[in-house]
Order: C-alpha cells, then sequence, then structure tokens
C-alpha cells in the first residue's frame, strides 16, 4: 500500500514579495507622516514649558505671598521664560531668577495673518510673539502677586495677555498660551488653520 503525498506547507516567493512590498508602503507611509508630528511635537513641548513655568511661578507667588515677575527673552537662544520671586524689603539675600528655555526651533513669535484667541487679549500687530495689555513684548514689568493675578509693576493693575509660538515659516505649528489677569489663569490653544485655534 503507498502513502498518499502530502502538499508542502509555505509560502511561495511571490506571496512573500507582496507582503514585503505591502509592510514597505506601509513604511513609508508612517516616516512621511513623522516629519510633520516631530515639529508639531516640539511646538507642544514648548507650549506645555511656558504653561508650567507661568503655573509654578503663580503658584509661588500665592504660596509665599510675594510678587513673582514674569520675563521673557526673545533675544537669546534658544528663548527663555524666567520667574523671580520678589524680595521683601527687609531680606537680605536676593532670590535667584529660575530660567528655563523653550526647544531652540520654536520661537516666541507669530505669522502673518495669525488671528487672535478666542480670549481675544490681542496680537499687537502680528509677529512679536508676547502681547501683554497690548504692548508688544510686554510692559516692562509683569508679575503674579500674592492672591494670583497677573499685574504690572504696582501690583494692581492686572494685565491680560497672550505668548504666541510658532516653528518660523510653519503656521501649522503655531501655538498660544493666554493669561487672564484678574484670576492668573492660563490657557493653551493649538492653530489648527483657516484662522481657527483649538483649545
Amino acid at each position: 500500500m503507498r502513502k498518499a503525498k502530502r502538499g508542502q506547507n509555505g509560502f511561495s516567493l511571490l506571496e512573500m514579495l507582496v507582503v514585503v512590498g505591502i509592510m514597505m508602503t506601509l513604511l513609508a507611509f508612517a516616516i512621511i507622516q513623522s516629519f510633520g508630528s516631530m515639529e508639531s511635537y516640539r511646538a507642544n513641548a514648548a507650549m506645555d514649558m511656558v504653561i508650567s513655568q507661568l503655573r509654578v511661578a503663580r503658584q509661588l507667588a500665592i504660596s509665599q505671598r510675594r510678587n513673582v515677575r514674569i520675563t521673557f527673552s526673545t533675544a537669546s537662544s534658544p528663548q527663555t521664560i524666567t520667574y523671580t520671586v520678589m524680595p521683601d524689603p527687609g531680606d537680605t539675600v536676593t532670590p535667584t531668577p529660575v530660567t528655563v528655555p523653550i526647544p531652540n526651533i520654536v520661537k516666541f513669535s507669530g505669522f502673518t495673518g495669525e488671528p487672535d484667541t478666542p480670549m481675544l487679549f490681542g496680537t499687537c500687530g502680528g509677529n512679536f510673539g508676547i502681547c501683554v495689555a497690548g504692548v508688544s513684548g510686554g510692559p516692562p514689568g509683569m508679575y503674579f502677586n500674592a492672591v494670583g493675578q497677573f499685574t504690572d509693576n504696582t501690583y494692581v493693575n492686572t494685565l491680560n495677555g497672550t505668548v504666541f509660538m510658532v516653528i518660523p515659516n510653519m503656521p501649522a505649528t503655531a501655538r498660544a498660551v493666554t493669561i487672564m489677569g484678574s484670576t492668573g489663569r492660563v490657557r493653551s490653544y493649538n492653530y489648527i488653520g483657516s484662522s481657527t485655534w483649538n483649545q
């Protein structure tokens, strides 16, 4: 009696080539998509850095019952945000400023035709990234006071403002952080095109 021959199991060369071709096509799409998302990631990292430093500064002002000065440096590279706890008149030690850089590729800036955020605190005419109380770059002194309000150097007059960030020549990476003076509340926005900001 003869045994029946079994067919060989496995894949043909043609089937393997088709699978490899599909995998390479999917990999190519993933690589192309990752280029745009890397810039978006850096813009989000800059926005998160600004938000976290503003919130830390506000919390310090409230918990220590001191005024905390906020400074944005647009001349340095990378650009930075700094907060400094202001000394009381009887203090013998001058507090050390805390300076944090944003990712180097991201700038405190807007882009041509950039719309205002839904908070409507202004853009100060466009390409300058800091717009506080209608002043490009903000007034000479910006502070969180002891009750958490965002104020000028009198510590009483509240200031509303927006910090705009973008990777130059890439409007899709635009981000904005608004500060409401009366409460010190900080909000973030992503630019989603067509003159629209998404919170």
